[in-house]
């Protein structure tokens, strides 16, 4: 069973964004058997360019619920399924990041159609969800809102697992916990950083507590 999803977020630093609207589609490889699909009121202001992207602005999620009012039922309807989104390692970075405010432990396995469809679907001249999709002739309505995102999201992954036959590749692709893995840029700085002995990098944030005396 799988939980595809987006999300579309506040924008700002790192690790700070707040959700502002969520689209959940449980698959069961041939059909949509649930759904969730709801604004989130993320408790922080969206940034301009946000706003401008989505069309979604602070007044519109005014009486909108909190990401706490909506957690049940997330947890609920991605339930024993397999996380998948274009772009994986961002929103399952969002939604882990929103329950580590929560003091829950949501890990899930993930899939990602943007890499899947270059393993799948290789020289498309874009991966971009838009683009890829216009390409494919999959319909796409309502771009960069959770749900329209999330319908194509569904009917590109579904046309991927007919293209892999042997479910090999849908298998090889899938992540644990992808949330905890360094990003790409990360991963480049630790590559052309020198090796020398008696130093330690450290990527990360480190919490600065006094001594007790």
């Amino acid at each position: 069973m799988y939980a595809i999803l987006d999300i579309e977020t506040t924008g700002g630093k790192y690790n700070e964004e707040g959700i502002t609207e969520i689209a959940i589609y449980k698959f069961d490889g041939h059909n949509v058997v649930d759904q969730f699909i709801s604004l989130v009121n993320p408790e922080r202001p969206i940034q301009p360019f946000v706003v401008n992207l989505t069309g979604i602005n602070n007044e519109m999620l005014r009486q909108a619920p909190k990401f706490y009012e909506v957690a049940k039922r997330i947890i609920e309807i991605t339930d024993g399924c397999i996380m998948v989104a274009h772009n994986a390692l961002f929103d399952n970075r969002i939604l882990t990041t929103e329950f580590d405010r929560l003091g829950y432990a949501f890990e899930k396995e993930t899939l990602c159609t943007v890499e899947l469809s270059k393993k799948l679907i290789p020289d498309m001249p874009s991966y971009s969800l838009g683009k890829l999709v216009k390409a494919l002739g999959i319909p796409l309505t309502d771009r960069h809102r959770a749900q329209g995102d999330a319908k194509a999201t569904v009917a590109l992954f579904k046309m991927l697992l007919t293209k892999d036959t042997s479910k090999e590749i849908v298998t090889e692709s899938l992540r644990k916990d992808p949330k905890r893995q360094l990003e790409p840029k990360l991963l480049n700085i630790i590559k052309e950083t020198p090796s020398e002995a008696g130093n330690v990098l450290y990527i990360g944030k480190r919490n600065k507590k006094k001594k007790k005396k």
